[in-house]
């Protein structure tokens, strides 16, 4: 009954977090990278610190649900994609933390993403990339059942490294027709 209620958690604050993160990365894409008002930066704030808070909560109710299953069945920390799992969420939160205290600085600066230097640019969209794609594959692994005991960690992390890759040349591809644009229209 416990793990039960313990997953459920899990999956709110997942479903909280994933829902929070998409409705905000479609508020940024609306700025097109121009100075946000005052409302959209409140906005930023408050939904940094909803994801915030339900990282925290899938941090705690995963560790205990990962402490039940190993009393219950003491092979299950043998379960690589549980690592893989480990590993994913580990850089969405150090990632997230530079989020926090580098990128949204720059997309609430008076000059917004498009008005800071290239650098600062290439990192806020690293930071944006490596978060979507780190929440979205740290929820499919929490759903993926037929890899459990079966997919090797390396084979987790191929898998993570190549969605990575090709959502960075993506992005990349944005940030380049972004800039294109904004250069058409300082002319």
């Amino acid at each position: 009954m416990l793990k039960t209620l313990l997953v459920y958690i899990h999956l709110i604050a997942a479903c909280l977090a994933i829902g929070v993160l998409l409705v905000q990365d479609i508020a940024l894409a609306k700025w097109r990278g121009r100075a946000m008002d005052a409302v959209a930066i409140d906005n930023l704030h408050r939904n940094s610190g909803l994801v915030t808070l339900a990282l925290v909560v899938l941090w705690v109710s995963g560790l205990i649900i990962v402490a039940i299953g190993y009393l219950d069945v003491p092979n299950y920390l043998m379960n690589q994609k549980l690592w893989a799992k480990f590993t994913v969420v580990s850089i969405l939160t150090i990632n997230g933390l530079f989020l926090h205290h580098y990128s949204f600085r720059v997309l609430a600066s008076p000059v917004g993403f498009i008005g800071a230097g290239r650098m600062a640019q290439f990192l806020v969209l690293v930071t944006a990339v490596v978060s979507l794609v780190s929440w979205l594959y740290s929820c499919y692994l929490g759903i993926a059942r037929p890899w459990n005991n079966v997919a090797p960690y390396a084979y987790v992390m191929i898998v993570y490294s190549v969605v990575m890759t090709i959502a960075l040349v993506i992005g990349l591809e944005v940030w380049r027709e972004l800039r294109k644009e904004f250069r058409v229209l300082a002319r």
